[in-house]
């Protein structure tokens, strides 16, 4: 069952044009380790194509067990089982840093076609989440003695795990699998540097203590064939209902596929590849859970246009920014009635 990483977005301008496609490549990464430069330089060289041309591949070879996955999905599932009072007990407006659950339509639509009335139609997103942050003991980089540097965006702190009695083996399996991938992502972001022609350490230095987000999500049938609800709208972030839209405006599914994991590029990388339109439409009849992970840099980091894809006739297309204050905007407007703010910072 496919899981997704997504390596974080900003605006949708950034992106260039949908490409001509009509299925995800899939990439073996089975050399993303490897000691031989040439073959790290030649997987790059396959994932700037995949960037390029779809900005949405998938992943084999990639080293997170099956075992692993297979447990948090399960962990997914008891938690998502619950009744609703006991899910809101762990609501995310009780949070200061977008961690816990966000009820059906607790997210607004981000799909540019579900405007005035629309809106009143579709409240929101039809799914539910639960949302993790990134957390010291998960980080497989880290020691107990590490402790989480000064964050004035409050993006950084503790998630709102259910008790084991609540939801047995959520934390354990959900902490291993997230730190699993968080090494997953880190060794992506070397060869993302080797296809923009940095050196393959470049981002290393922004990677310490990484902003992100982790989501279990849980998608209700749609029975009516026809009445396409988005779970989460067309946006630019098991079962098969993921869709990315090509040049020609079509949208093409994306299958599971076993072993793998989806990647799309997303935030920051977007100012350098490109974010591709795509969304979630559930019309299988059958209930559907994902678990993404959204991967991006410090939030201390300050963003700008690479310096080797800048000249005199390509000026930059954006200003720099912050990565902490541009994902707290982001955040603080997708969630219905989230009121949250950083620790002492009082709302304008």
């Amino acid at each position: 069952m496919p899981s997704t990483t997504t390596v974080q977005k900003p605006l949708q301008t950034f992106g260039r044009e949908a490409g001509d496609f009509d299925a995800l490549p899939i990439i073996d990464l089975a050399t993303l380790r490897s000691p031989d430069i040439q073959e790290r330089r030649e997987l790059a060289r396959k994932i700037d194509k995949a960037c390029t041309d779809v900005c949405f591949f998938y992943v084999k070879s990639h080293g997170v067990s099956e075992e692993l996955i297979s447990a948090t999905y399960k962990a997914a599932h008891r938690f998502f089982s619950l009744e609703e009072g006991q899910k809101m007990k762990y609501y995310l407006g009780n949070s200061t840093n977008f961690r816990g659950y966000s009820p059906l339509y607790g997210e607004k639509s981000s799909n540019p076609d579900l405007e005035g009335d629309a809106e009143k139609i579709f409240p929101g997103a039809l799914s539910e989440a639960f949302d993790m942050g990134y957390e010291i003991p998960a980080d497989l980089q880290k020691s107990p003695g590490h402790v989480l540097p000064d964050d004035v965006y409050g993006l950084l702190g503790k998630n709102q795990w259910p008790s084991d009695d609540a939801v047995p083996g959520l934390r354990d399996a959900y902490t291993r699998y997230f730190g699993e991938v968080l090494e997953l992502a880190r060794a992506l972001m070397r060869v993302f540097a080797l296809a923009l022609d940095l050196e393959e350490d470049f981002f290393d230095p922004m990677m310490e203590y990484p902003g992100v987000t982790s989501r279990m999500l849980h998608y209700p049938p749609q029975p009516v064939e026809g009445e396409e609800v988005p779970g989460l709208a067309a946006h630019t972030d098991d079962i098969p209902a993921l869709q990315v839209r090509n040049k020609h405006g079509e949208w093409i599914t994306a299958p599971p596929i076993p072993a793998t994991f989806i990647v799309n590029i997303s935030d920051s990388l977007a100012l350098w590849f490109k974010s591709t339109i795509h969304r979630v439409v559930n019309l299988t009849g059958e209930e559907r859970y994902s678990i993404p992970f959204f991967f991006g840099v410090d939030y201390n980091t300050t963003i700008s246009v690479l310096e080797n894809q800048v000249s005199e006739k390509k000026p930059p297309c954006c200003r720099p920014f912050k990565v902490g204050e541009y994902v707290r905007k982001k955040l603080a407007s997708a969630y219905i009635g989230y009121g949250g703010q950083p620790a002492g910072r009082k709302q304008a």
